[in-house]
């Protein structure tokens, strides 16, 4: 495929013989050698140095006049929902719909050959390769090639891993069967300031423990698996919601601070009301508001809420757990 676009955007007329495609094939070695190689000089780079240009490159953006973080940009549907609908698709084959837009983050990219970058964006769990390729650009349409590739080019360098991105184009397959997005527009919505950690081939993500449990953005970012805990603690949550309304309990929100510690053993986190000039106590437990309502005549109430217990902590267990 990257050879054919090669061909393709040879001047008419050249000699298409074996020494025309060794030609090509040469160069496009040569191109993706040089686009690799920047591309982990990159990724080898010091993560302050690479914060330092990210920074530089959003401020010379605004001091161009234009808005490093663009305010709006109108998506046709999540990326679960494109994979749903355009998965039937045909390898080799593109859709009839046009003009169809994207958001997500962008989790690799790799050159692939003299006007062609590939990406795969990730998001809501799901996974599209966009193929972009400078003569599919309709800003540049009309253009001489060597502009044309210029500003092609001057736009991927601004692309990088972690990158929040808009993308709008034409659904399709390539020829190897992979579901994709051609593009006629691409625009960077949120800059990532900070370089992703490199995966090791092989390796499913991030394992850096101590990384994961203080950064637990990067390692929503970088395991899709931290992603599916998430949501099914909040779908057992709803789940255990849904049961007890069903069965005419009440929900119900006690106080998150007492005069005294109580409901249960254990040691409690001691704050201060500066109005009462008076110690409170961090709750430890519901209960005793609970039976307070019982009492009261709500006989069926429940609650869902932080409790906080200033005891042992490990990776399982918090000092603040629901």
């Amino acid at each position: 495929e990257e050879e054919a676009e090669l061909a393709s955007a040879a001047p008419r007329g050249a000699p298409r013989g074996g020494a025309h495609m060794r030609s090509l094939r040469l160069l496009a070695v040569a191109v993706l050698a040089v686009a690799a190689a920047q591309e982990e000089e990159e990724e080898e780079q010091d993560p302050t140095k690479y914060f330092e240009n990210r920074l530089t490159f959003v401020n010379g953006v605004k001091e161009k006049g234009a808005n490093p973080y663009p305010h709006k940009f109108q998506t046709s549907m999540q990326l679960p929902d494109y994979v749903a609908k355009y998965e039937s698709i045909g390898s080799g084959e593109m859709s009839a719909d046009g003009g169809v837009g994207l958001a997500g983050r962008i989790a690799t990219k790799r050159a692939g050959g003299k006007g062609l970058v590939f990406f795969d964006v990730v998001g809501d769990g799901a996974k599209v390769q966009v193929f972009a390729s400078a003569d599919k650009f309709s800003d540049y349409a009309g253009l001489e090639k060597d502009e044309k590739a210029a500003r092609f080019s001057a736009l991927m360098s601004t692309l990088k891993r972690g990158d929040i991105v808009g993308v709008r184009g034409t659904p399709g397959k390539t020829k190897r069967g992979e579901l994709s997005l051609f593009p006629t527009q691409m625009l960077l919505l949120t800059p990532c300031l900070h370089m992703l950690p490199k995966v090791p081939p092989g390796s499913s993500g991030l394992a850096d423990k101590e990384t994961r449990y203080r950064q637990r953005y990067l390692d929503l970012i970088m395991n899709p698996t931290t992603r599916s805990t998430f949501i099914t603690r909040t779908r057992a949550i709803n789940f255990l919601r849904r049961f007890l309304d069903m069965h005419g309990f009440l929900e119900v929100e006690t106080p998150m601070m007492n005069a005294i510690p109580g409901g249960a053993t254990a040691r409690p986190f001691i704050t201060k009301h500066n109005d009462l000039n008076l110690d409170m106590y961090m709750r430890i437990a519901p209960e005793l508001y609970l039976k307070m309502l019982v009492v009261g005549g709500l006989d069926r109430v429940y609650e869902i809420g932080r409790l906080f217990r200033n005891e042992g902590m490990d990776l399982t267990r918090s000092l603040a757990e629901t």
